[in-house]
C-alpha cells in the first residue's frame, strides 16, 4: 500500500508540474467538493490541496483528481500546486482564519490570480477582501437568501437554477471574452452584428472595461475588445456564435 501510494503521488506530481490555467481548490469538504464538481463540468483541470491523510487517501481513489498533500498557508505547498501558472484558487476551509492565511499566501505568490474564499462569519468578509480575495462567498448567507427567494419567487429561482446549475443540452449561459474579436465586428453595435438571426444565441448582458454591467443591452450598444459578453443559448448556438465572432 505504501509503495503504491508513493508511485501514485509521484505520478500525480509530475502531471501537476506541466499544468497551466488550472484551478487550485484548498479543502476537500462539502463546499470544496461542490466547487470541484462544477469546475469539472466546465472542463477545468483541478488540483486539490488538503493536509489530512484520510482525505488524500479518499482522493487517490478518484482518477479524475490531481492533488497535493500539505498546508496551503505554506509557500512550498502552493508552489507544488503550480500557483504561478494557475488561473484561480478557491479556499473552502471551514475556519476563516485558515482561509485568510491561504489568501495572503496565494496573493503574495501570484498577484494576478483570481482568489475565491469561503467565509463563515459576516464580519470577516472585509478582512478576506483586504487580504487579497477577489470574491468572498458566505454559504450560510446564500442559503438563507435562497430559502427566502423560494418563498417569494419560487419559479424564478427554479428557472435560474435550471439554466445555471443543471447539465443541460437545451440552454446555458456562457461568458465570452471579446479580446480576440474579429476586426469586422470591432466597434460595431449589437444590432449590426445580427447575432440572433445568424446564430440563434442571445446577448443578455455585458461587462465593460470599467467593470460596469449592462443587462439586456439594446441594439445600439457598441462592443469593444475589452468587453465580456454574457450569452444565452444552447451549446450548438453558442459554438456558432464563437465561430462567427472569431473567424
Amino acid at each position: 500500500g505504501v509503495l503504491r501510494n508513493y508511485l501514485k503521488d509521484n505520478k500525480v506530481k509530475s502531471r501537476i508540474e506541466k499544468l497551466s490555467n488550472h484551478v487550485i481548490v484548498v479543502g476537500y469538504g462539502r463546499n470544496g467538493r461542490q466547487a470541484i464538481e462544477e469546475l469539472q463540468r466546465h472542463k477545468f483541470q483541478v488540483v486539490v490541496v488538503d493536509n489530512k491523510d484520510a482525505t488524500i487517501e479518499d482522493i487517490r481513489g478518484d482518477a479524475s483528481l490531481l492533488y497535493i498533500q500539505g498546508d496551503a498557508t505554506e509557500d512550498e505547498t502552493l508552489l507544488n500546486a503550480r500557483i504561478d501558472k494557475a488561473k484561480a484558487l478557491i479556499t473552502a476551509l471551514p475556519n476563516d482564519a485558515d482561509n485568510l492565511f491561504v489568501v495572503l499566501t496565494a496573493r503574495s505568490m501570484n498577484p494576478g490570480i483570481t482568489i475565491i474564499s469561503r467565509a463563515s462569519k459576516f464580519n470577516n468578509d472585509k478582512k478576506l477582501r483586504n487580504a487579497g480575495a477577489t470574491n468572498v462567498i458566505m454559504p450560510d448567507k446564500i442559503g438563507g437568501q435562497r430559502m427566502a427567494k423560494l418563498v417569494a419567487q419560487p419559479d424564478i429561482v427554479d428557472f435560474l437554477e435550471y439554466i445555471m446549475l443543471r447539465e443541460s443540452d437545451e440552454m446555458c449561459i456562457e461568458e465570452i471574452s471579446c479580446q480576440d474579436l474579429s476586426s469586422q465586428f470591432t466597434e460595431k453595435t449589437i444590432g449590426e452584428w445580427s447575432i440572433r438571426s445568424e446564430t440563434g444565441a442571445n446577448i443578455i448582458g455585458l461587462k465593460t472595461a470599467d467593470n460596469k454591467y449592462i443587462v439586456n443591452p439594446t441594439p445600439d450598444v457598441k462592443i469593444s475588445l475589452n468587453d465580456q459578453l454574457f450569452v444565452l443559448g444552447n451549446p450548438e448556438q453558442i459554438q456558432k456564435l464563437k465561430k462567427v465572432m472569431f473567424s
